[in-house]
């Protein structure tokens, strides 16, 4: 079921521009890099929030990813602009790759409002969010960036 914002009595939460979410400039950040420079505007239950484009954001420490799997690790921001980092169920990357599982996006906090996520696929190590550097140390393996207005309806088949 696809519900448009229209459709919504009240409220609404949702990101507004691309976050250009990417790897931070120290070991184990990210940053945000809009477009047009002028960091992310985003809702939450219907009233609009700005947070600038910062680099070297600490992910929220995740637990650890086990070698040879692939998982989503959604990000999200409250309204004073604090980000959270959410991970996602691992499936292995053999089966993701064969279609015999998918990656569902995790499910976000109260308040809070998504607006990106990333992909982590491991081959030769196992993998920490807010410990391991986003692309060093994931050997092998391969990270991937999402910009997200809402969490989208289906899961990622690859």
């Amino acid at each position: 079921m696809t519900i448009n914002a229209n459709e919504l009595m009240r409220g609404g939460t949702l990101c507004l521009n691309t976050a250009g979410l990417a790897e931070g400039s120290n070991d184990a950040t990210i940053k945000i890099a809009t477009d047009d420079g002028e960091g992310i505007k985003f809702a939450i239950n219907g009233i609009l929030y700005h947070k600038a484009d910062t680099d070297n954001i600490d992910p929220t420490a995740c637990a650890e990813q086990a070698d040879d799997t692939t998982c989503l690790y959604l990000v999200t921001l409250n309204s004073s602009g604090t980000v959270d980092t959410i991970k996602g169920t691992e499936v292995t990357t053999a089966n993701l790759t064969a279609g015999n599982a998918v990656l569902h996006w995790p499910t976000p906090a109260a308040d809070t409002c998504p607006i990106g996520a990333f992909k982590i696929a491991t081959d030769g190590g196992t993998f920490t969010v807010g410990t391991d550097d986003l692309t060093d140390d994931i050997n092998d393996g391969s990270v991937t960036y999402y910009d997200l207005m809402t969490i989208p309806v289906a899961p990622l088949t690859s």
